[in-house]
């Protein structure tokens, strides 16, 4: 359930230039710095957190997928020049929520990556309101302007690269 719902969750965020990229980067290095100090004895009991031996390699990897957010980054920020697509989204989403698994903080992903999650729920109640609208009233009704909600903001004439930014910024706080 963790990784499909994290792999999807990524996915549908993949709807603005450099909107997934850069929340992944983002929550790959909160759960680089979890696996780090998971490995060690001291910070680990020191943080009230479980000791995980071994997560230092988990760490390695959370940071190498950083880099590679980072760096694809580079050429899908907007304009982007270069499309992340579906293999990417759900590539990085998998990660994500394998990653937590493994650093047993599968409800702290909730957290990390919670404007991945709020725009999965966003399409979930979109469509979900407009079938029980539709059902109930004859014709279908919307929450939001658009589903995923990024794609709400720029109807409500929000530049591209304005809602980026500020998920973004929602983001790091929440890694926070």
């Amino acid at each position: 359930f963790v990784v499909t719902g994290a792999s999807n969750a990524v996915n549908l965020t993949d709807g603005l230039d450099g909107l997934a990229a850069g929340l992944s980067g983002v929550a790959f290095i909160a759960l680089a710095g979890i696996a780090y100090v998971s490995s060690n004895v001291k910070m680990s009991a020191y943080l009230n957190i479980i000791y995980l031996p071994g997560t230092e390699e988990l760490a390695v990897y959370c940071l190498t997928i950083f880099g590679a957010a980072i760096g694809f980054l580079w050429y899908n920020a907007y304009p982007a020049q270069i499309f992340m697509g579906d293999t990417g989204s759900l590539a990085l989403g998998s990660a994500m929520g394998t990653a937590a698994i493994l650093l047993k903080k599968e409800l702290l992903l909730i957290l990390i990556a919670g404007v991945f999650i709020a725009e999965a729920l966003s399409v979930i109640i979109q469509t979900s309101y407009f079938k029980y609208t539709k059902k109930k009233y004859g014709e279908g009704r919307r929450v939001f302007r658009m589903a995923p909600f990024h794609h709400h903001f720029e109807l409500k004439g929000w530049h591209e690269a304005k809602v980026v930014i500020r998920f973004w910024i929602i983001g790091i706080l929440l890694a926070l």
